[in-house]
This record gives structure tokens, C-alpha cells and sequence, in this order.
């Protein structure tokens, strides 16, 4: 008898493969530095998707349209993201990083105010206190709470990879912008591609102020993190998510989303061995209660 999944069930899996993407990153990044791993991801996505979509990329009618500043603008904001989160990476951990990359879906709708020019809820007021909340428990993860009263500054990776989750909300917001009048294929595959291109010369400044090429090691941590990353957390996931998402409400697929960083945290504990004292246990709680919270339109002003 042949079982039928429900859609639910695919996109709580795309949320597992992006939970994955810290650990993967926090493995290859051992091997290489962060642009030239980047520039490698997204070469690889983009050699995927013309594969794809080389069809619809090619059409007459495509090629004479003007996409390339909306695409341009989108992959320079998701860029940024990746580029602050990746090297954020190199100092904080998977699982912090995925907590804190998580709170872009708190700086989505007060982005959004800007546009809107409408004035957020008390639920959302809410959300972002406990985010920000649990931002500062989840930065003294591994001290006491009599620690924490000494005072501490935020970590310089927490502190790049919640500067990142500003620019994947300001790319969430082009996209939804954007893909009103350009179909979502080509902007996908458009923004890809221009990662690629853009991040590869960010490989030569990365370079040139402090990297050796001798000292990269492209070894199978880097492999498995460049192919992980590439074709199941950006064409699989895609996929995963044109397919699938449209067949549940925007509420419950953004509630199922929300699992990604606590899909982080389960595979860095067992891959990477990392662990959460209660401090940052307490953080991850109030975070991942923001974003849910945010998520829920059933509750009002």
C-alpha cells in the first residue's frame, strides 16, 4: 500500500536541512575560509539550477525583461548574510548560530513597518523582548547566572550572525517585493548565480587581507559541507518549498520553519558535540518562543 505524506511532512524536512547548514558550515570553515567556502557553494547551486531552469533563463521574452537590478539588490542582501553568518561561524557556535539566526522573522515585520508604515502589534512587542531575551542568554551560554551579572559584552560572532539575520530579513522582504512581477524561477536563479559571481571576488579581497591559499585544505569536511550546502539546503529545499508550501497556510509553514535552529542544536549535539548550560538553554527557550510567537497571526493586538 503506498503511503501519502502530508506536505507538512516536507517542510519540516527542508527545515532539518537547513538546520544542518551550521553544522556543515562549522566543519568545512576548519578546511577553508569563509568566502572562497561561499564562492564554492553557490558555483555549485548555480551549475544546478542552469541545469533546472536553462530553459525558462532562456526564453527570448526573459532575456529582453530587465531582472538583473532586482536580482542584483537581492543577491547583494543575501550575500551579506551569508558572509556575516559564515564568518560568525569561525568564533560562535552551530548552535548559537542557528538560535540567532532564527530571529529574522522578528526583523521582517518591523522591517516591514518601514513599508507599511503601520504600527506593530503588542504581540510583537512581545516577540522581540523575548528574542532579544534570549539573544543575551544564549551569548553568555556556558556562565553562571552570578556571571552574568558581572556584566558581559555580546560575542563578536553572535554579535556578526545577529547583523546577519538583519540582512535576511531585508532579502526576505526583496523577495516578496519582487517576485510580484518576475517569476519566482528566474529570480531564484538569477540570485544564485550572482552570489557565485559576487562572492568570488570576495574571495580575492579575503585573500589578499588574510588568508593564504596555502593553507586551505579541500578535504572531505569541505566537500561534504560545500555539496551539503549547495544541492540539499538550496536546491533540494527550494524545491521542497515551491512544491510543497503553497499546500499549507503561511502561519503553519512558518511555525514548521521555526524548527530549523532546534534542528541545529539536536545535530551539532551529536556531530560537533556541543552542549547548553541552563543559561543557554533559557536562551534558546525565549527565542524559540519569540519566533513562534511572531508566527502565530491567531493572536491580536
Amino acid at each position: 500500500m503506498k503511503i501519502k505524506l502530508p506536505p507538512e511532512f516536507f517542510l519540516i524536512l527542508a527545515a532539518l536541512f537547513w538546520g544542518g547548514t551550521f553544522v556543515a558550515i562549522k566543519l568545512a570553515l576548519e578546511s577553508v575560509p569563509p568566502f572562497l567556502f561561499i564562492s564554492i557553494r553557490f558555483w555549485l547551486a548555480g551549475l544546478a539550477i542552469l541545469l533546472l531552469y536553462s530553459k525558462v533563463l532562456f526564453r527570448k521574452e526573459n532575456l529582453k525583461k530587465n531582472y538583473i537590478f532586482p536580482a542584483l539588490l537581492i543577491a547583494i542582501s543575501a550575500l551579506i548574510g551569508y558572509g556575516l553568518q559564515t564568518i560568525g561561524l569561525t568564533t560562535t557556535s552551530a548552535t548559537q548560530s542557528g538560535f540567532i539566526t532564527g530571529s529574522y522573522v522578528i526583523f521582517v515585520p518591523l522591517l516591514s513597518i518601514l513599508i507599511e508604515r503601520s504600527f506593530p502589534s503588542i504581540r510583537l512587542w512581545f516577540a522581540v523582548f523575548l528574542v532579544f531575551s534570549g539573544l543575551f542568554f544564549i551569548s553568555n551560554n556556558g556562565r553562571d547566572f552570578s556571571q552574568i551579572l558581572e556584566g558581559q559584552e555580546i560575542s563578536e560572532g553572535d554579535l556578526l550572525t545577529l547583523v546577519s539575520a538583519f540582512f535576511f530579513a531585508i532579502y526576505i522582504i526583496l523577495i516578496d517585493i519582487y517576485s510580484r512581477t518576475i517569476p519566482v524561477p528566474i529570480i531564484v536563479s538569477m540570485e544564485i548565480l550572482l552570489i557565485a559571481i559576487l562572492s568570488s571576488f570576495a574571495v580575492l579581497v579575503e585573500n589578499d587581507l588574510s588568508v593564504s591559499f596555502a593553507s586551505i585544505k579541500l578535504d572531505y569536511k569541505f566537500w561534504v559541507g560545500a555539496i551539503y550546502t549547495a544541492f540539499f539546503a538550496t536546491i533540494l529545499t527550494a524545491q521542497l518549498q515551491a512544491r510543497y508550501q503553497k499546500l499549507v497556510s503561511a502561519t503553519r509553514a512558518g511555525v514548521l520553519f521555526s524548527l530549523e535552529p532546534v534542528f541545529s542544536f539536536g545535530l551539532a549535539y551529536f556531530i560537533l558535540g556541543e552542549t547548553l548550560t541552563s543559561i543557554g538553554i533559557v536562551g534558546c527557550l525565549l527565542v524559540l518562543s519569540g519566533i513562534l510567537l511572531s508566527e502565530l497571526k491567531s493572536f491580536q493586538n
